[in-house]
């Protein structure tokens, strides 16, 4: 096998990776935007008085955590607008945090599949012989294949952690009066779980 064949497998082979690593880093991404089960942490919340929660919510989320700051956040806001803004306000970033990178993965499959076509191309036109350009079109297709599973897995985990969120928004903001005026993420109301007015946005409490 030549060096230039070699060259352009290699080439197809590094593109493929590439292109497969920054799919999956959006799952990644998806599954660390909370500190851990919110699901259990929602029914564990459940069983305790109602004014209890934000501050249990608080003491059993990790430091820095997305979940303890909206415990701490909201109990620290002075009045019930400021609490429903604060919550809102977080909402509103969790969303983005889920939403940011999804369009990696199809970008990457594309990419991947251009980027071997274009060396298969090379392949042929430099006369490296059909088994090149069938290794080099077979990693790009792993690429591809890899990159649009990490879409899949990223879309089906940001859903798994909107439904744990809404849980948990809806158990731990029921002491709010009013709180129907918080929206879940994604558009579902926090505390009835349906689809809200307004989708992928905060509905802010009037100033």
């Amino acid at each position: 096998m030549s060096a230039v064949a070699v060259l352009l497998i290699a080439l197809s082979t590094a593109a493929s990776a590439a292109c497969a690593a920054i799919s999956w880093k959006h799952a990644a991404q998806v599954e660390r935007a909370t500190g851990g089960d919110l699901v259990a942490l929602a029914r564990s919340l459940r069983a305790l008085p109602a004014e209890a929660r934000l501050a249990e919510l608080a003491r059993r989320s990790p430091p820095e955590s997305w979940e303890r700051r909206l415990a701490l956040e909201v109990m620290s806001a002075a009045d019930l607008r400021a609490k429903i803004a604060a919550a809102n306000e977080l909402l509103v970033e969790i969303e983005q945090r889920l939403d940011a990178g999804s369009g990696w993965p199809r970008a990457a499959a594309r990419l991947s599949a251009l980027a071997a076509l274009l060396l298969a191309t090379l392949s042929y036109l430099a006369k490296a012989g059909p088994s090149v350009v069938a290794l080099v079109l077979g990693a790009g297709g792993a690429g591809a294949i890899a990159s649009a599973a990490a879409g899949r897995a990223g879309r089906a985990a940001a859903v798994r952690r909107r439904e744990a969120i809404d849980a948990l928004v809806r158990v731990a903001l029921e002491p709010l009066d009013g709180v129907d005026g918080v929206d879940g993420v994604d558009g579902v109301d926090a505390r009835s779980g349906t689809p809200s007015a307004l989708h992928r946005r905060s509905r802010r409490a009037p100033r």
